[in-house]
């Protein structure tokens, strides 16, 4: 499996506190059927977790791809980054201080869990201006989509793609996430499962977890659809197939 978005990189964020963390993640990673893992650290929240891209931030990058060779973990690790949107997100990736996933066209985008529809959109805009594509950080832990999920369908036909939290469809980020996830995952508005790994103890990088329930729930090729063929084309740079329905019947309030 391809874990596109981790909080792994140690001392920049909310994430891994030091090497050694950061080490007994990559552990529980390949522990869970993990072999390729994409760092994003929390970037562009302004007084808190900046993290713009920096001599700092490659250092740290290249450090940990240093310690895993060291410890012959059989892990490949990349570089991205996860950036809570902003009204200057066009400026600022055309300046090279926000980058995409592995130097691709897809740039993992966050927003406030409260942001409205609007803000969204016009966020999402400044991503495309700029040449990218934004790929939206678990979108079912936003409350506007919690109360109306065909906003993903709208965001999937713009062009955008969409990532959730393994934790979510498992009940990790509470009820409506859970609702929320299952509903996204059933009508193939989701492009890919990632961890959001912080930390080797709590939300974690292990993956096996959500690798079975996908194939129970929805059968292998949907799993492997999911967990390796589209994060794999978003890490090289490829075209994802397009995806998504939405049943008729869903108008207002979700739950």
């Amino acid at each position: 499996m391809i874990d596109l978005h981790t909080h792994i990189l140690p001392e920049l964020d909310d994430g891994s506190q030091d090497m050694e963390d950061s080490l007994e993640m990559c552990a529980l990673a390949l522990e869970g059927g993990v072999d390729t893992i994409v760092a994003t650290p929390h970037s562009n929240q302004l007084g808190r977790f900046e993290n713009f891209h920096s001599e700092q931030l490659e250092q740290r990058f290249s450090l940990l791809k240093q310690a895993i060779a060291e410890e012959q973990l059989p892990i490949q690790l990349f570089l991205g980054m996860e950036i809570f949107a902003s009204d200057d997100l066009e400026e600022k990736i055309r300046d090279g201080m926000l980058i995409s996933l592995n130097h691709s066209r897809y740039y993992l985008i966050e927003f406030p869990f409260d942001a409205l529809p609007w803000q969204i959109g016009e966020e999402l805009e400044q991503i495309f201006a700029a040449g990218g594509i934004p790929l939206i950080a678990h979108p079912e832990r936003y409350f506007c989509v919690q109360e109306q999920p065909a906003l993903v369908y709208q965001w999937l036909q713009l062009g955008c793609l969409t990532q959730i939290n393994k934790g979510s469809p498992l009940g990790r980020f509470g009820r409506h996430a859970a609702h929320t996830a299952e509903f996204l995952l059933a009508n193939r508005l989701v492009t890919c499962v990632a961890s959001d790994a912080h930390g080797p103890y709590i939300r974690t990088t292990f993956m096996g977890d959500i690798q079975e329930y996908l194939y129970d729930r929805f059968g292998e090729s949907e799993m492997l659809r999911l967990t390796h063929e589209n994060p794999y084309r978003i890490l090289h740079d490829r075209p994802v197939p397009h995806h998504g329905s939405l049943p008729e019947r869903r108008r207002g309030i979700f739950f």
